[in-house]
């Protein structure tokens, strides 16, 4: 079961500067963090995107893409977006995060048990961000703002909602 994300508010739905399209050499689920590289060859405008190496210099960004899937030529939207993964070598969305975003996510995107007034940071080498007592030395990090859930259907997925509060 793949994470899913609820975006709340996020500069990137006004400004789309706060928006990157990315490609990733393998498949990655929304609520991500990736780092930024180099242009995709013939798509300047796609860059692409990898797993953050050193998070206390790097500018990490979300992935959190519309969950789409591509049949037969056809964009279609699919009804369990926990069934979503964002292909690899296919673009996916990503927000450059501000300070006063936030987003909630399924706690399948998280490492470790989140705790409200606590932090998410991401890691280095590794997409999911992980729950931390301290916010540290990464350059972004989240504030748990409360437990809560996500429904698919009938079904309610453990969550926490998420509010950046750091940013370089």
């Amino acid at each position: 079961m793949s994470a899913v994300i609820n975006l709340n508010i996020m500069a990137g739905n006004k400004v789309d500067s706060y928006l990157q399209s990315v490609q990733l050499a393998e498949a990655v689920e929304n609520g991500s963090f990736v780092v930024l590289g180099g242009v995709v060859a013939g798509n300047p405008e796609v860059r692409v995107a990898s797993t953050p190496t050193d998070v206390a210099t790097q500018e990490v960004l979300l992935v959190a893409s519309p969950e789409l899937v591509e049949i037969n030529g056809y964009r279609i939207d699919i009804s369990d977006p926990t069934l979503f993964t964002n292909a690899a070598n296919k673009p996916a969305r990503t927000y450059h995060l501000h300070i006063g975003d936030t987003f909630t996510l399924t706690d399948t995107g998280i490492t470790g048990t989140t705790v409200v007034d606590q932090f998410v940071i991401p890691q280095n080498t590794l997409y999911k961000g992980i729950a931390s007592a301290t916010i540290g030395t990464t350059v972004v990090a989240c504030q748990v703002l409360e437990k809560t859930t996500i429904s698919i259907g009938r079904t309610r997925l453990a969550a926490t909602k998420l509010q950046v509060v750091k940013q370089a």
